[in-house]
């Protein structure tokens, strides 16, 4: 049970700007999901949460398969269900075969992963796990990137285990499909 109250759409009516924001994240997300309705309690936090959930999501260079494959590593790592209940399906939309979602979270022991989407999975698993990348890791990541393109995965990585702080301590729960 969340910790806080979600904000519905019709409540949001009565809070000074709301409305919109919430139009806006209809337009971007498809809907005010329940993380959105609890950071609503502090709408200026919720625009500002939105603002770097925009960057990672649609303005990054990261190839958007992979930047969902980062997302699912770490939300299996990290065992951080609403992450996988969203990412899944942001995953199939992206282009991920069903092989591969079906490989988590043993990812590692699958033959379906390319060697950029390994050097993608070991990072962000290792990051969640270590919070730390080592040497042969961040090596195979230069392979593969540029260095904005490492600051945009590293960023991707370290927003979901910043979600992540914030799904679990609310209670935040997984709407219904």
């Amino acid at each position: 049970m969340a910790r806080v109250p979600y904000i519905s759409e019709a409540a949001a009516k009565d809070v000074p700007g709301l409305s919109e924001l919430y139009s806006a994240i209809t337009n971007l997300r498809g809907g005010v999901h329940n993380l959105y309705q609890a950071l609503a309690n502090q709408p200026p936090a919720l625009r500002a949460f939105m603002g770097m959930s925009r960057y990672i999501r649609d303005d990054s260079s990261l190839d958007p398969a992979l930047r969902e494959l980062a997302i699912l590593a770490t939300g299996y790592a990290l065992d951080v269900p609403y992450e996988k209940y969203h990412h899944v399906p942001a995953a199939r939309r992206a282009g991920v075969s069903e092989a591969k979602l079906a490989a988590f979270p043993r990812w590692q022991e699958s033959r379906d992963f390319s060697p950029v989407e390994r050097a993608v999975l070991a990072y962000a698993d290792g990051v969640a796990r270590t919070r730390s990348a080592d040497d042969e890791t961040f090596r195979s990541l230069e392979l593969y990137f540029t260095e904005g393109q490492i600051v945009e995965l590293a960023m991707t990585v370290a927003w979901y285990h910043f979600v992540a702080a914030i799904l679990g301590p609310l209670g935040i729960e997984m709407e219904d499909r």
